[in-house]
């Protein structure tokens, strides 16, 4: 069932494509490859990037270790999008997201990055109890094989998950990155 989404702003959220984090992702190239592609696209009509880097006091993934850097294939920030450092899985925890996100007006959040099970999924459950409609880019996030379960079923329970999410004042709908509606075709998409 779809449902009428808000007018308003809409922003790209890049979460954790960082060396460590995405280092043994499924199809990793491929979905920052995606990623790239929606930054683009974002920059040329002028859709807010927001980037989110997590961080850990100390170890591979704390601030300035190789580890926490965007991985070498992400299209960096330009210097007025901006960088949100997060500790936990949910970005609007104890960071500015929502304050940035109200700044900008912005009332529908599409979002893409890494890990599917913990910080993407952590964020999109975030936004729409923050009342965001929230668009999960479904070839556009990733996650590493757990012990449990495969890299592939993760990401598909993930989706079968959100997507049954209801609220009378926001939404979570899942799209290919390819059928967005900002999304300018190209001859040889990557």
């Amino acid at each position: 069932m779809r449902r009428c989404l808000r007018l308003g702003k809409k922003v790209l959220v890049v979460i954790d494509v960082q060396t460590a984090v995405v280092e043994h992702g499924y199809k990793r190239d491929k979905t920052i490859d995606k990623i790239n592609r929606l930054i683009r696209c974002a920059r040329e009509q002028q859709i807010p990037i927001i980037y989110i880097q997590h961080e850990y006091p100390e170890g591979p993934m704390s601030k300035g270790e190789p580890g926490w850097q965007f991985h070498p294939r992400l299209e960096k920030p330009l210097h007025q999008e901006v960088t949100i450092y997060k500790t936990v899985p949910n970005s609007f925890t104890h960071t500015p997201l929502k304050q940035t996100l109200d700044k900008l007006d912005a009332t529908h959040i599409y979002i893409c990055g890494a890990q599917t099970e913990f910080c993407v999924d952590s964020t999109c459950r975030g936004a729409f109890d923050l009342d965001y409609n929230v668009t999960l880019i479904t070839d556009a996030h990733t996650t590493s094989d757990a012990d449990h379960l495969s890299a592939p079923r993760i990401i598909e329970h993930t989706h079968v998950t959100l997507k049954n999410f209801w609220s009378p004042n926001a939404t979570i709908t899942l799209e290919k990155s390819l059928d967005l509606d900002w999304i300018k075709n190209e001859v040889n998409p990557k």
